[in-house]
């Protein structure tokens, strides 16, 4: 059976993120917190998540331990 998850680490989240706005993902902070939304944006310094509730999060890259998404999406 193949792994549908896929991890990125903060040093690769722009060039593997770019192109894949509106997909729903978990971001895992340095600090264990996690957050699950809809991605919004991505740049080199920071992702833009919308969570459930419509509300916007800005996550600094400094910050995401890993990005987890399922690849089914």
């Amino acid at each position: 059976m193949s792994k549908r998850m896929i991890r990125i680490k903060p040093v690769m989240i722009f060039e593997k993120l770019k192109t894949l706005n509106g997909i729903v993902l978990n971001i895992v902070l340095q600090n264990g917190k996690t957050y699950y939304g809809t991605l919004v944006e991505v740049t080199n310094d920071f992702i833009v998540l919308e969570d459930t509730r419509y509300h916007s999060h800005k996550f600094p890259i400094t910050t995401i331990y890993e990005v987890v998404y399922d690849y089914g999406n």
